[in-house]
């Protein structure tokens, strides 16, 4: 099986500015990245990072740079199938999850996010053309229908949670033990705190030429 993960390592996740600079949301994605890969590395894969600039790290994939949009790119690796695209901020992924949606045996495999994106998707036969952003797993569902391909919706938890705001970050602190995403985020000052309600604290930021922002929690 061949995968695809984009990554965008230039000013990534800038819904997390208010809470990260942009140094550490570049780090953090790298994490999140890692993370992913460290999950498909356990599987017999051919892994490519579709990157929208240079990568400074060293990863255990190919790396193709590609500046095109991001529906341009996935659909010129979809001229080849079977193939799966799996986005690289979802650092819950673990290797029971991935096992299953691997197993799945329908033309079109997609694992919704929680605002109604789509974090995961296998394409098996050719034709289908993906469409991005602005609610893509309806989307994707009526590319499927329209061209009588069968389909499954995989319902996963840990494939839903994708890291794009705030509240994200709670889910990665409550159930990402051992990965390196939620090491960094307790590294720079994130907190769990188990009330009745677990909340996340948010560390104070200190931003050039300012005092430092007052901590709060999520």
């Amino acid at each position: 099986m061949k995968v695809v993960v984009p990554f965008k390592p230039i000013n990534p996740k800038s819904r997390l500015s208010d809470v990260l600079s942009e140094k550490q949301r570049e780090v953090f994605a790298k994490l999140m990245l890692q993370d992913v890969l460290n999950v498909l590395k356990s599987f017999d894969l051919e892994i490519k990072v579709i990157t929208t600039s240079k990568l400074d790290i060293e990863i255990d994939a190919e790396v193709v740079e590609d500046k095109r949009e991001l529906d341009d790119c996935i659909n010129s690796e979809l001229s080849e199938v079977p193939k799966a695209v799996i986005m690289s901020d979802l650092p819950l992924l673990n290797r029971e999850t991935v096992k299953r949606f691997f197993e799945e045996k329908e033309d079109v495999i997609i694992a919704p996010g929680r605002k109604g994106g789509t974090n995961m998707l296998l394409v098996r036969k050719k034709g289908f053309r993906v469409s991005y952003h602005y609610g893509s797993f309806l989307k994707h569902l009526k590319i499927a229908q329209s061209l009588g391909m069968s389909f499954k919706i995989f319902d996963s938890f840990f494939a839903s949670v994708d890291i794009d705001g705030e509240e994200d970050l709670l889910e990665l602190m409550i159930h990402g033990e051992g990965k390196l995403s939620k090491a960094f985020l307790e590294q720079v000052g994130f907190r769990l705190e188990m009330s009745k309600v677990p909340r996340l604290l948010i560390p104070p930021r200190r931003l050039k030429g300012e005092g430092s922002r007052q901590g709060r929690e999520v």
